[in-house]
């Protein structure tokens, strides 16, 4: 007995697979041009292809996004991920020439904003400051998993909580609409370290078991 198909509602209508998506064509183009490293006509036009192909042959899910972009929050944003890289590198700079032997830790932080997309870039942006790691990241609990790289102590352990949260906070206040934004500027970074102190969970450090 074959599978019946669902009933489609009423006044909806099927999306193509072989519909332009004007967004996702513009950065795979920009991305092609940044690879080819020259910027003529025969360059856009075939990078423009390229990204339609791909756009057909790998369709992505919808993502549920209501916000807009905020350029002076987006830029604080910007300015903060460089100054966390750079920070961070020079740390695990100095870490090397050093003689201590680090201490890892896996920390759990409980994210405030019930949205993939702020998730995904949350982690993302964690992922890429040296010394911190995503190990996992749970969608139904808004959870992230991280490693540190070292925790010489529980509280440089339980800092990774905050300095997440504020990561969060900034893309929200960035991407977010009125009504998230609202929800993050409301609470001041002292109350987020006391109220996310019974949510952090330091799972494991190095020399110490489970």
């Amino acid at each position: 007995m074959s599978a019946r198909r669902a009933p489609r509602a009423a006044g909806t209508r099927p999306v193509s697979r072989f519909r332009i998506q004007w967004r996702q064509i513009s950065v795979l183009t920009v991305f092609w041009m940044i690879l080819v490293g020259d910027v003529n006509l025969v360059s856009v036009v075939g990078g423009a292809l390229l990204a339609w192909l791909v756009t057909i042959t790998f369709p992505l899910p919808p993502v549920n996004y209501g916000g807009r972009l905020h350029p002076w929050d987006a830029l604080k944003l910007a300015v903060a991920t460089l100054t966390d890289l750079a920070v961070a590198s020079f740390a695990l700079a100095r870490f090397a020439f050093g003689r201590r032997k680090p201490r890892t830790g896996i920390v759990r932080v409980q994210l405030r904003s019930d949205s993939d997309f702020y998730q995904v870039i949350t982690a993302v942006l964690v992922s890429i400051v040296p010394g911190t790691v995503v190990l996992d990241a749970r969608q139904r609990t808004r959870t992230l998993y991280l490693h540190v790289f070292d925790t010489p102590d529980g509280d440089h352990l339980a800092h990774a909580v905050p300095d997440t949260l504020g990561i969060e906070r900034r893309v929200v206040m960035a991407l977010g609409n009125e009504a998230e934004r609202a929800q993050v500027a409301a609470l001041s970074d002292t109350e987020q370290r006391a109220h996310d102190g019974a949510s952090t969970s330091a799972l494991s450090t190095e020399g110490e078991e489970w």
